[in-house]
């Protein structure tokens, strides 16, 4: 069995524990039960997983070498700090039994993986041909305008009308920045998506809209994860923690796919 299809099966299986582990909580397990912590304390190994193997499949592009590799490292050094950050989480729970101690330890890594995911984005675009597209004063300006227009939603959704008495300065920066980042970096790929061109014959344009709908989960977790923290009613579990795992598996399957493209190229060639 060759990597990919190794790679692919290790991982499909471990998504599928994870996604029927977690309907079984939404229908049967209490706020509080065991299950639950077990499976906040454990799903980041889906992002660990896919970080690592982000990076393998990155050298295949040429690694920094292309906008195609260098746009897989910043994803998966993205998805392995989101790791990186569950398990700073679940250290901070099994030590101090505290179930969610926002903002923690583990938010260096999460906020180290905006950054990375907007390079990621990036790189993905130039690799797509959104430079011709941009040439247009038309396309620029919904460039500037669409993201925007993004933070300003995320805005009113999450944090408008919402109380802050009683929360740490940083937790308050962390508040405004997270809606503000993650609009960003998915505002840019939703325009990566609609204005790149179709290059490689149209190959890369459907593998982008993966890291598309895995950043769409993401900004939607983390959304639903700042509201109901900031709120008091987030607990282990909840469909927040779904949904990032959710991401997790759609970015990673981003990963593979370019993996398959590459070798489509490679047997054209």
């Amino acid at each position: 069995m060759d990597f990919k299809k190794l790679s692919t099966t290790i991982y499909t299986i471990l998504s599928l524990v994870f996604c029927i582990w977690w309907i079984y909580l939404a229908l049967y397990i209490e706020p509080e039960g065991t299950l639950r912590h077990n499976y906040s304390l454990t799903y980041g190994i889906l992002a660990g997983y896919g970080g690592i193997l982000g990076f393998f499949i990155s050298k295949r592009w040429g690694g920094f070498k292309s906008y195609v590799g260098k746009s897989l490292i910043f994803f998966a050094f993205g998805l392995f700090c989101q790791f990186l950050g569950q398990n700073a989480y679940s250290l901070k729970f099994l030590i101090d039994h505290i179930e969610n101690s926002y903002p923690s330890y583990g938010e260096i890594f999460f906020f180290i993986s905006m950054p990375s995911y907007i390079l990621g984005v990036w790189y993905i675009a130039k690799a797509a041909g959104t430079g011709i597209a941009l040439k247009s004063i038309k396309y620029r300006l919904i460039s500037v305008l669409f993201p925007a227009m993004m933070v300003v939603i995320s805005y009113y959704m999450f944090i408008h009308g919402s109380s802050m008495e009683g929360q740490s300065t940083i937790a308050i920066l962390l508040n405004f920045a997270y809606p503000i980042g993650q609009a960003m970096f998915l505002s840019m790929a939703i325009m990566a998506y609609f204005l790149s061109g179709k290059i490689l014959g149209g190959i890369m344009r459907r593998r982008v809209i993966f890291i598309l709908f895995s950043l769409v989960f993401q900004y939607m977790a983390d959304s639903i994860f700042l509201f109901k923290s900031i709120n008091g009613t987030w607990y282990q579990g909840d469909v927040s923690e779904f949904m990032f795992a959710i991401s997790y598996i759609l970015m990673t399957y981003a990963f593979l796919d370019f993996s398959s493209v590459f070798v489509q190229l490679k047997d054209k060639s």
